[in-house]
């Protein structure tokens, strides 16, 4: 049998599958606030996929001092809602990082890295 035309990747499949969801309340403009995420290594990008549309970017955190390095303030993604999209490509193991929404409004869906 031939796969839909909609059936992902199976690295995509198991990227997704190993997905968590986020809540991010209004006021903070960065998830989580005060705190960072980590990749998993079970995807090489870091994805998100937001309950309602949204620009968003990812700011990695330099360890050794404990700073974010975000992309240009101007430089955010565009998620659509209930669709997967890759924010940043090609990220090791074991990353630290955070998403930086444009808006402070109140954001929820899932993301995946």
């Amino acid at each position: 049998m031939a796969p839909s035309a909609n059936a992902a990747p199976a690295g995509a499949q198991s990227c997704y599958g190993s997905a968590e969801t986020y809540f991010k309340p209004n006021g903070p403009r960065d998830y989580p606030a005060g705190d960072h995420l980590q990749s998993s290594g079970s995807c090489n990008d870091i994805n998100i996929k937001p309950k309602t549309n949204r620009y968003v970017q990812v700011c990695i955190e330099n360890i050794p001092e404990g700073t974010l390095e975000c992309p240009d303030p101007d430089d955010f993604v565009y998620a659509a809602a209930d669709q997967w999209t890759v924010v940043t490509y090609n990220v090791d193991p074991g990353t630290a990082f955070v998403f930086r929404f444009r808006s402070t409004a109140q954001s929820s869906g899932s993301w995946a890295a």
